[in-house]
Protein backbone atom coordinates (compact mmCIF):
# COMPACT_ATOMS: atom_id res chain seq x y z
CA UNK A 1 0.00 0.00 0.00
CA UNK A 2 1.45 3.71 -0.62
CA UNK A 3 0.07 7.27 0.19
CA UNK A 4 0.76 10.15 -2.15
CA UNK A 5 1.28 13.54 0.24
CA UNK A 6 0.28 16.81 -1.67
CA UNK A 7 1.52 19.55 -0.88
CA UNK A 8 2.97 23.10 -1.85
CA UNK A 9 7.28 23.45 -1.64
CA UNK A 10 6.17 26.05 0.82
CA UNK A 11 5.25 22.96 2.99
CA UNK A 12 7.90 20.65 2.40
CA UNK A 13 9.06 20.65 5.62
CA UNK A 14 5.69 20.05 7.18
CA UNK A 15 4.96 17.56 4.59
CA UNK A 16 8.10 15.46 5.26
CA UNK A 17 7.24 15.11 8.87
CA UNK A 18 3.84 13.45 7.68
CA UNK A 19 5.83 10.83 5.77
CA UNK A 20 8.64 10.20 7.90
CA UNK A 21 5.47 9.49 10.34
CA UNK A 22 2.92 7.05 8.23
CA UNK A 23 5.97 5.39 6.74
CA UNK A 24 7.44 4.65 10.58
CA UNK A 25 3.79 3.01 10.50
CA UNK A 26 4.91 0.73 8.36
CA UNK A 27 3.25 2.18 5.07
CA UNK A 28 5.12 3.46 2.25
CA UNK A 29 4.54 7.24 0.90
CA UNK A 30 5.02 9.06 -2.56
CA UNK A 31 6.67 12.47 -2.05
CA UNK A 32 7.98 14.31 -4.66
CA UNK A 33 10.63 15.42 -5.02
CA UNK A 34 12.36 12.37 -2.89
CA UNK A 35 10.68 9.49 -5.18
CA UNK A 36 11.03 10.84 -8.34
CA UNK A 37 13.44 8.94 -10.49
CA UNK A 38 16.52 9.69 -12.01
CA UNK A 39 15.78 10.26 -16.04
CA UNK A 40 12.23 10.23 -15.65
CA UNK A 41 10.03 12.85 -16.85
CA UNK A 42 8.94 14.85 -13.87
CA UNK A 43 5.13 15.18 -14.65
CA UNK A 44 4.84 11.53 -15.65
CA UNK A 45 6.72 10.02 -12.25
CA UNK A 46 3.72 12.05 -10.23
CA UNK A 47 1.36 10.54 -12.46
CA UNK A 48 2.32 7.61 -12.19
CA UNK A 49 2.88 8.00 -8.24
CA UNK A 50 -0.67 8.90 -8.05
CA UNK A 51 -1.87 5.98 -9.92
CA UNK A 52 0.10 3.45 -7.67
CA UNK A 53 -1.66 4.90 -4.44
CA UNK A 54 -4.57 3.82 -2.40
CA UNK A 55 -5.07 7.24 -1.09
CA UNK A 56 -3.81 10.59 -1.49
CA UNK A 57 -3.12 13.04 1.57
CA UNK A 58 -3.54 16.61 0.59
CA UNK A 59 -2.16 19.21 3.15
CA UNK A 60 -4.14 22.16 2.77
CA UNK A 61 -3.00 25.74 2.90
CA UNK A 62 -2.58 29.01 1.21
CA UNK A 63 0.02 28.19 -0.86
CA UNK A 64 -1.34 24.70 -1.95
CA UNK A 65 -4.43 26.54 -2.71
CA UNK A 66 -3.32 28.75 -5.96
CA UNK A 67 -0.33 25.89 -6.52
CA UNK A 68 -1.22 24.60 -10.25
CA UNK A 69 0.89 21.59 -9.54
CA UNK A 70 -1.08 20.54 -6.45
CA UNK A 71 -4.86 21.29 -8.19
CA UNK A 72 -3.58 18.81 -10.87
CA UNK A 73 -2.87 16.19 -8.42
CA UNK A 74 -5.94 16.27 -6.94
CA UNK A 75 -7.68 16.21 -10.30
CA UNK A 76 -5.91 13.29 -11.05
CA UNK A 77 -6.56 11.34 -7.72
CA UNK A 78 -10.26 12.33 -8.37
CA UNK A 79 -10.35 10.98 -11.78
CA UNK A 80 -9.17 7.78 -10.77
CA UNK A 81 -11.63 7.63 -7.47
CA UNK A 82 -8.87 7.95 -5.01
CA UNK A 83 -9.66 8.50 -1.75
CA UNK A 84 -8.65 11.84 -0.02
CA UNK A 85 -8.11 12.88 2.98
CA UNK A 86 -7.80 16.56 3.32
CA UNK A 87 -5.42 18.03 6.22
CA UNK A 88 -5.97 21.57 6.74
CA UNK A 89 -3.14 23.88 7.76
CA UNK A 90 -4.46 27.18 8.02
CA UNK A 91 -7.75 28.65 6.66
CA UNK A 92 -7.88 29.79 3.68
CA UNK A 93 -10.70 30.27 1.07
CA UNK A 94 -10.92 27.52 -1.33
CA UNK A 95 -10.73 28.18 -5.06
CA UNK A 96 -13.49 27.51 -7.36
CA UNK A 97 -11.79 24.73 -8.82
CA UNK A 98 -10.51 23.41 -6.11
CA UNK A 99 -13.63 22.99 -3.81
CA UNK A 100 -15.35 21.59 -7.13
CA UNK A 101 -12.38 18.72 -6.29
CA UNK A 102 -12.83 18.12 -2.95
CA UNK A 103 -16.33 19.16 -1.71
CA UNK A 104 -17.17 15.29 -1.14
CA UNK A 105 -13.93 14.52 0.47
CA UNK A 106 -12.53 14.30 4.31
CA UNK A 107 -11.41 16.76 6.03
CA UNK A 108 -9.33 17.14 9.41
CA UNK A 109 -8.77 20.53 10.62
CA UNK A 110 -4.89 21.45 11.99
CA UNK A 111 -5.05 22.60 15.74
CA UNK A 112 -2.20 23.43 18.05
CA UNK A 113 -1.97 20.25 20.21
CA UNK A 114 -2.18 18.26 16.87
CA UNK A 115 -1.13 14.48 17.68
CA UNK A 116 -2.26 13.14 14.20
CA UNK A 117 -4.57 10.44 15.74
CA UNK A 118 -6.45 11.17 13.33
CA UNK A 119 -4.02 10.91 10.22
CA UNK A 120 -2.66 7.46 11.67
CA UNK A 121 -6.44 6.23 12.14
CA UNK A 122 -6.80 7.03 8.34
CA UNK A 123 -3.81 5.17 7.66
CA UNK A 124 -4.78 1.65 9.51
CA UNK A 125 -8.43 1.94 7.98
CA UNK A 126 -6.92 1.62 4.90
CA UNK A 127 -4.70 -1.04 6.02
CA UNK A 128 -7.72 -3.04 7.20
CA UNK A 129 -6.72 -3.22 11.36
CA UNK A 130 -7.94 -0.30 12.88
CA UNK A 131 -6.95 -0.03 16.86
CA UNK A 132 -8.33 2.52 19.05
CA UNK A 133 -6.60 1.77 21.83
CA UNK A 134 -3.51 1.43 20.70
CA UNK A 135 -4.10 4.93 18.71
CA UNK A 136 -5.11 6.35 22.29
CA UNK A 137 -1.93 4.90 24.30
CA UNK A 138 0.32 6.54 21.37
CA UNK A 139 -1.77 9.50 21.85
CA UNK A 140 -1.37 9.91 25.59
CA UNK A 141 2.60 8.88 25.18
CA UNK A 142 2.81 11.64 22.37
CA UNK A 143 0.87 14.10 24.67
CA UNK A 144 3.59 13.05 27.60
CA UNK A 145 6.71 13.33 25.22
CA UNK A 146 5.21 16.99 24.24
CA UNK A 147 4.37 18.09 27.54
CA UNK A 148 8.25 17.52 28.81
CA UNK A 149 9.70 19.11 25.78
CA UNK A 150 7.55 21.81 26.74
CA UNK A 151 9.52 21.73 30.32
CA UNK A 152 12.80 21.79 29.06
CA UNK A 153 12.94 18.20 31.28
CA UNK A 154 15.67 15.62 30.59
CA UNK A 155 14.36 12.37 30.66
CA UNK A 156 15.14 8.80 30.11
CA UNK A 157 13.38 6.71 27.44
CA UNK A 158 12.88 3.26 26.09
CA UNK A 159 13.38 2.64 22.37
CA UNK A 160 9.88 3.71 21.36
CA UNK A 161 9.27 6.28 23.22
CA UNK A 162 12.39 7.99 21.86
CA UNK A 163 10.61 7.69 18.04
CA UNK A 164 7.47 9.16 19.72
CA UNK A 165 9.60 11.73 20.57
CA UNK A 166 11.11 12.02 17.15
CA UNK A 167 7.74 12.63 16.01
CA UNK A 168 7.26 15.50 19.21
CA UNK A 169 10.02 17.38 17.49
CA UNK A 170 8.96 17.27 14.15
CA UNK A 171 5.53 18.57 15.72
CA UNK A 172 6.49 20.85 17.98
CA UNK A 173 10.23 22.02 16.91
CA UNK A 174 10.57 21.08 13.54
CA UNK A 175 12.94 18.85 11.27
CA UNK A 176 15.51 21.98 12.07
CA UNK A 177 16.56 20.08 15.38
CA UNK A 178 15.69 16.61 14.67
CA UNK A 179 18.48 16.40 11.63
CA UNK A 180 20.81 17.03 14.91
CA UNK A 181 20.32 13.76 16.06
CA UNK A 182 20.21 11.73 12.61
CA UNK A 183 22.38 13.35 10.93
CA UNK A 184 24.85 10.28 10.86
CA UNK A 185 22.10 8.45 8.92
CA UNK A 186 21.93 10.81 6.28
CA UNK A 187 21.79 9.05 2.33
CA UNK A 188 22.47 10.10 -0.73
CA UNK A 189 19.26 10.76 -2.15
CA UNK A 190 18.00 12.55 0.43
CA UNK A 191 15.99 15.55 1.40
CA UNK A 192 16.90 17.57 3.87
CA UNK A 193 16.18 21.40 5.03
CA UNK A 194 18.99 23.53 5.09
CA UNK A 195 19.29 27.56 5.01
CA UNK A 196 16.67 30.00 4.02
CA UNK A 197 15.69 32.01 0.88
CA UNK A 198 13.24 34.78 0.43
CA UNK A 199 12.67 33.89 4.59
CA UNK A 200 11.43 30.55 2.98
CA UNK A 201 13.56 27.35 4.37
CA UNK A 202 15.57 25.52 1.15
CA UNK A 203 15.13 21.79 0.85
CA UNK A 204 18.35 19.78 -0.90
CA UNK A 205 18.87 16.66 -2.14
CA UNK A 206 21.76 14.98 -1.19
CA UNK A 207 24.34 14.21 -4.20
CA UNK A 208 27.22 12.39 -2.66
CA UNK A 209 29.08 11.78 0.70
CA UNK A 210 32.67 11.91 1.07
CA UNK A 211 34.07 8.58 1.99
CA UNK A 212 34.21 9.45 5.83
CA UNK A 213 30.49 10.42 5.58
CA UNK A 214 31.46 13.75 7.52
CA UNK A 215 30.71 15.77 4.43
CA UNK A 216 27.62 15.76 2.05
CA UNK A 217 27.25 17.42 -1.46
CA UNK A 218 23.76 19.16 -1.62
CA UNK A 219 22.30 20.71 -4.66
CA UNK A 220 18.54 22.27 -3.84
CA UNK A 221 15.62 20.15 -4.76
CA UNK A 222 13.80 22.64 -6.40
CA UNK A 223 14.63 25.81 -8.73
CA UNK A 224 15.15 29.03 -6.12
CA UNK A 225 14.80 32.21 -8.97
CA UNK A 226 15.66 32.80 -12.23
CA UNK A 227 18.52 35.12 -12.97
CA UNK A 228 20.64 35.76 -15.78
CA UNK A 229 24.35 34.01 -15.19
CA UNK A 230 26.22 37.86 -16.17
CA UNK A 231 24.80 41.00 -17.33
CA UNK A 232 26.58 42.32 -20.89
CA UNK A 233 29.84 43.99 -19.58
CA UNK A 234 28.73 47.27 -22.14
CA UNK A 235 25.57 47.80 -19.79
CA UNK A 236 22.99 46.70 -22.25
CA UNK A 237 21.99 43.29 -23.96
CA UNK A 238 23.12 43.22 -27.84
CA UNK A 239 23.49 46.83 -28.00
CA UNK A 240 26.39 48.75 -27.71
CA UNK A 241 27.35 52.40 -29.24
CA UNK A 242 24.09 52.92 -30.74
CA UNK A 243 24.59 50.01 -32.69
CA UNK A 244 22.36 47.17 -32.54
CA UNK A 245 23.21 43.18 -32.23
CA UNK A 246 20.25 41.73 -32.22
CA UNK A 247 20.54 40.83 -35.97
CA UNK A 248 21.34 37.10 -37.17
CA UNK A 249 25.15 36.88 -38.52
CA UNK A 250 26.09 40.16 -36.30
CA UNK A 251 29.81 40.56 -35.58
CA UNK A 252 28.91 39.49 -31.87
CA UNK A 253 28.64 36.06 -33.15
CA UNK A 254 32.42 35.66 -33.71
CA UNK A 255 34.10 38.19 -31.70
CA UNK A 256 34.62 37.17 -28.45
CA UNK A 257 35.23 40.65 -27.03
CA UNK A 258 32.21 42.43 -28.39
CA UNK A 259 30.26 39.24 -27.00
CA UNK A 260 30.84 39.52 -23.67
CA UNK A 261 30.09 43.42 -24.15
CA UNK A 262 26.79 42.70 -25.16
CA UNK A 263 26.08 39.64 -24.32
CA UNK A 264 27.89 38.33 -21.30
CA UNK A 265 30.90 36.54 -19.49
CA UNK A 266 30.08 32.90 -19.66
CA UNK A 267 33.46 32.65 -17.19
CA UNK A 268 32.30 31.56 -13.93
CA UNK A 269 34.82 32.78 -11.98
CA UNK A 270 34.15 36.69 -13.00
CA UNK A 271 30.01 35.72 -13.05
CA UNK A 272 27.82 37.73 -11.67
CA UNK A 273 25.91 34.85 -10.59
CA UNK A 274 28.63 33.52 -8.86
CA UNK A 275 29.29 36.61 -6.86
CA UNK A 276 25.69 36.92 -5.71
CA UNK A 277 25.24 32.75 -4.55
CA UNK A 278 28.69 33.80 -2.24
CA UNK A 279 27.71 36.54 -1.14
CA UNK A 280 26.49 37.33 2.85
CA UNK A 281 26.15 40.86 2.26
CA UNK A 282 22.89 43.34 2.09
CA UNK A 283 24.24 45.14 -0.73
CA UNK A 284 26.47 42.76 -2.98
CA UNK A 285 30.10 44.07 -4.08
CA UNK A 286 29.84 43.55 -8.15
CA UNK A 287 33.35 44.46 -9.63
CA UNK A 288 32.19 44.47 -13.16
CA UNK A 289 28.86 45.57 -14.94
CA UNK A 290 26.61 44.91 -12.24
CA UNK A 291 23.43 42.66 -12.78
CA UNK A 292 20.70 45.70 -12.88
CA UNK A 293 17.71 45.15 -15.05
CA UNK A 294 18.26 47.54 -17.55
CA UNK A 295 21.44 45.64 -18.83
CA UNK A 296 19.64 42.30 -19.51
CA UNK A 297 17.64 41.12 -22.65
CA UNK A 298 14.10 42.03 -21.21
CA UNK A 299 15.55 44.82 -19.26
CA UNK A 300 13.81 42.33 -16.14
CA UNK A 301 14.63 40.39 -13.47
CA UNK A 302 18.15 42.04 -12.24
CA UNK A 303 19.57 41.80 -8.84
CA UNK A 304 21.80 44.58 -8.50
CA UNK A 305 20.05 45.51 -5.43
CA UNK A 306 18.97 41.76 -4.17
CA UNK A 307 21.10 40.73 -0.64
CA UNK A 308 23.10 37.56 -1.33
CA UNK A 309 22.15 34.19 -1.19
CA UNK A 310 23.56 33.50 2.01
CA UNK A 311 22.10 36.61 3.94
CA UNK A 312 19.71 34.91 5.27
CA UNK A 313 21.68 32.44 6.19
CA UNK A 314 22.22 31.71 10.18
CA UNK A 315 25.53 32.19 11.63
CA UNK A 316 25.58 28.20 12.27
CA UNK A 317 24.24 27.65 9.09
CA UNK A 318 27.19 29.21 7.99
CA UNK A 319 29.87 27.77 9.81
CA UNK A 320 28.35 24.05 8.03
CA UNK A 321 28.70 24.86 4.87
CA UNK A 322 32.95 23.58 3.97
CA UNK A 323 34.63 25.30 0.61
CA UNK A 324 34.68 24.16 -2.17
CA UNK A 325 37.85 23.73 -4.91
CA UNK A 326 36.44 24.30 -8.44
CA UNK A 327 37.83 23.82 -12.04
CA UNK A 328 36.59 25.66 -15.04
CA UNK A 329 37.36 26.26 -18.25
CA UNK A 330 38.04 29.71 -18.97
CA UNK A 331 39.16 30.07 -22.97
CA UNK A 332 36.37 29.94 -25.27
CA UNK A 333 38.82 27.90 -27.47
CA UNK A 334 41.23 25.92 -25.93
CA UNK A 335 39.97 23.07 -23.27
CA UNK A 336 43.66 23.06 -21.52
CA UNK A 337 42.68 26.48 -20.11
CA UNK A 338 40.93 25.97 -16.52
CA UNK A 339 40.75 28.35 -13.36
CA UNK A 340 40.62 27.14 -9.83
CA UNK A 341 38.10 28.96 -7.74
CA UNK A 342 36.77 28.56 -3.67
CA UNK A 343 33.11 28.90 -3.88
CA UNK A 344 30.95 28.19 -0.51
CA UNK A 345 27.78 28.42 -3.06
CA UNK A 346 28.61 26.88 -6.79
CA UNK A 347 26.57 25.78 -9.76
CA UNK A 348 27.37 22.19 -11.27
CA UNK A 349 29.79 21.90 -13.96
CA UNK A 350 29.18 19.04 -16.90
CA UNK A 351 30.98 16.41 -15.45
CA UNK A 352 29.29 16.75 -11.98
CA UNK A 353 25.44 16.21 -13.60
CA UNK A 354 27.11 12.34 -13.20
CA UNK A 355 26.00 12.94 -9.37
CA UNK A 356 22.55 12.69 -10.17
CA UNK A 357 22.62 9.34 -12.09
CA UNK A 358 24.95 7.57 -9.34
CA UNK A 359 22.58 9.36 -6.79
CA UNK A 360 19.32 8.12 -8.21
CA UNK A 361 18.00 11.75 -8.77
CA UNK A 362 16.19 13.06 -11.48
CA UNK A 363 18.34 15.92 -13.16
CA UNK A 364 15.23 17.94 -13.86
CA UNK A 365 13.34 20.44 -11.78
CA UNK A 366 10.12 22.32 -10.96
CA UNK A 367 10.66 26.22 -9.77
CA UNK A 368 9.38 27.02 -6.29
CA UNK A 369 5.98 28.88 -6.09
CA UNK A 370 8.49 32.00 -4.81
CA UNK A 371 10.49 31.56 -7.98
CA UNK A 372 7.87 32.08 -10.45
CA UNK A 373 5.92 34.92 -8.69
CA UNK A 374 9.37 36.71 -8.92
CA UNK A 375 9.77 35.88 -11.89
CA UNK A 376 9.29 38.85 -14.42
CA UNK A 377 10.13 37.58 -17.75
CA UNK A 378 7.84 34.88 -17.12
CA UNK A 379 9.44 32.69 -19.64
CA UNK A 380 8.58 29.97 -17.39
CA UNK A 381 4.93 30.80 -17.53
CA UNK A 382 4.80 30.47 -21.20
CA UNK A 383 6.21 27.20 -21.54
CA UNK A 384 4.17 26.28 -18.54
CA UNK A 385 0.37 27.09 -20.16
CA UNK A 386 1.52 27.05 -24.05
CA UNK A 387 3.08 23.53 -23.79
CA UNK A 388 2.18 22.37 -19.87
CA UNK A 389 5.78 22.15 -19.06
CA UNK A 390 6.21 21.97 -15.28
CA UNK A 391 10.39 21.65 -15.23
CA UNK A 392 12.35 25.10 -15.32
CA UNK A 393 15.66 25.20 -17.71
CA UNK A 394 18.78 25.93 -14.98
CA UNK A 395 22.39 27.12 -15.67
CA UNK A 396 25.68 24.95 -15.23
CA UNK A 397 28.71 26.87 -14.78
CA UNK A 398 30.14 25.45 -17.64
CA UNK A 399 31.14 27.72 -20.52
CA UNK A 400 30.36 26.69 -24.00
CA UNK A 401 33.34 25.78 -26.38
CA UNK A 402 34.10 28.48 -29.07
CA UNK A 403 32.11 31.35 -27.28
CA UNK A 404 32.62 33.83 -24.88
CA UNK A 405 29.34 34.09 -24.01
CA UNK A 406 27.25 31.04 -23.72
CA UNK A 407 26.94 28.72 -21.20
CA UNK A 408 24.99 25.30 -20.96
CA UNK A 409 21.23 24.59 -19.03
CA UNK A 410 19.94 21.51 -18.23
CA UNK A 411 16.47 21.82 -19.89
CA UNK A 412 12.76 21.56 -19.27
CA UNK A 413 12.55 18.15 -20.87
CA UNK A 414 10.51 19.21 -23.98
CA UNK A 415 12.99 18.01 -25.95
CA UNK A 416 14.83 14.87 -26.17
CA UNK A 417 18.23 16.32 -25.48
CA UNK A 418 18.79 17.44 -21.57
CA UNK A 419 21.12 20.06 -22.32
CA UNK A 420 20.76 23.56 -24.28
CA UNK A 421 22.85 26.60 -24.43
CA UNK A 422 22.10 29.88 -23.87
CA UNK A 423 24.12 33.40 -23.43
CA UNK A 424 24.77 34.62 -20.17
CA UNK A 425 22.61 37.95 -20.39
CA UNK A 426 19.20 36.21 -20.69
CA UNK A 427 17.12 36.56 -17.31
CA UNK A 428 14.22 33.97 -17.32
CA UNK A 429 16.55 30.79 -16.61
CA UNK A 430 16.46 28.67 -13.29
CA UNK A 431 19.28 28.97 -10.27
CA UNK A 432 19.76 25.46 -8.81
CA UNK A 433 22.77 26.06 -6.48
CA UNK A 434 25.28 23.29 -4.83
CA UNK A 435 27.06 23.21 -1.74
CA UNK A 436 29.18 21.12 0.29
CA UNK A 437 28.72 21.06 4.38
CA UNK A 438 30.30 19.07 6.92
CA UNK A 439 27.40 17.34 8.74
CA UNK A 440 29.31 16.99 11.90
CA UNK A 441 28.00 21.02 12.06
CA UNK A 442 25.00 20.79 10.93
CA UNK A 443 22.45 23.30 13.32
Amino acid sequence: MQIFISHSSKDAEFAQGICELIERNNVKCFIAPRDIRSGREYAEELVNGIDHSSAMILLMSENANHSPHVLRQVERAVSKNIPILVYKLEETALSKSMEYFLMTHQWINAQGDENYVDILRFVNDLKGHHRPENLAAEEQQMNADRNSAKHRNVIAVSVFTLLVLVIAVIIGIGIHNTRNSLKHTIAVGDTITFGSYQNEPINWRVLKLSDDRNHAVLISAEILTMKAYDAPEGGKYNWLDGKDYWTKDSEADTDMELQILVRGNNIWSNSNIRAWLNSTDEVVAYTDQAPAATAMAERKNGYQNEAGFLHGFTKEELAAITDTQNITKTNPLYDSDTITTSDRVYLLSLEELQWFDDAGISKFALPTDAAVKQDESCWYLLDYNDFNIEECSWWLREPVKGTASKCYLVGNGYTQELLRMENAGLEGFGIRPALTIDLRKMP
